[in-house]
């Protein structure tokens, strides 16, 4: 499955202000233009902007009960009415890089900097998404993508995304996940035979820990590592996806 390489981690295929509001569309034209999208990405692992068409339209049609589930949240609540981002504009990377070694902050500016990355690789409004308040929870599962990297010990590597699409599945039921985790693990079982297990592991841990969705990670940017993963109920040292 796709990396989170610089090349690959843009967000160019979603700006596009002709996109169709994929919650207006009919399940048989919302899978169509999903399945073309997938159909892209499994040509093409490196067309990670294709992922977000994906799941765009293949997440529309059960995405009701997971806003509320955000919104119900009252860390969500406050996120959503507080409009929390985290990009270039309210993430001083420099100033977390200078934080002490070992704390959540720390590790979120190395882990982006060692992979050529920054904070705004996500950065614009989905496309396809007319309902504002779904668009902010879709934005933000986006933009805290790498911190969900960073906590649970998942690389940018084929096997690190398809074992974090299983926990990200675990925790929020979207579709595009399960597919994109079974999708992923066919494809490399065959050259990483173990990876069947890092993936069924990457959705136990998911299953079990608390919402990493709703999480205000603004507010712990100088928390140990590892007290965040103990909040979040994480190992303190996760095994990464072989």
């Amino acid at each position: 499955m796709p990396s989170t390489s610089p090349e690959t981690h843009k967000p160019t295929a979603e700006r596009g202000d002709a996109a169709p509001d994929a919650a207006s569309l009919s399940a048989v034209e919302r899978w169509r233009i999903a399945i073309k999208a997938l159909a892209k990405v499994v040509a093409d692992p490196e067309q990670t902007e294709q992922v977000l068409v994906f799941s765009t339209y293949a997440n529309a049609g059960s995405m009701h009960p997971r806003l509320h589930r955000f919104l119900d949240d009252p860390n969500g609540k406050k996120l959503y009415a507080e409009h929390r981002t985290i990009d270039s504009r309210s993430v001083d990377l420099d100033a977390l890089a200078g934080l002490p070694e070992g704390t959540l902050g720390h590790a979120y500016a190395h882990f982006l900097r060692s992979r050529g990355l920054t904070p705004d690789v996500f950065d614009g409004e989905p496309a396809g998404v007319a309902d504002r308040r779904a668009a902010y929870v879709i934005q933000r599962m986006r933009q805290t993508h790498d911190l969900w990297h960073v906590v649970t010990g998942n690389d940018t590597d084929p096997a690190g995304e398809v074992a974090l699409q299983a926990f990200t599945f675990a925790q929020v039921r979207a579709p595009s996940s399960l597919i994109l985790a079974a999708v992923g693990t066919l494809r490399a079982s065959r050259h990483k035979p173990m990876l069947v297990r890092d993936v069924v592991r990457a959705y136990r841990t998911g299953a079990a820990a608390e919402k990493l969705a709703t999480f205000p990670w603004e507010d712990h940017w100088s928390t140990p590592l590892a007290d965040v993963r103990a909040m979040l109920g994480l190992p303190t040292m996760p095994r990464a996806a072989a």
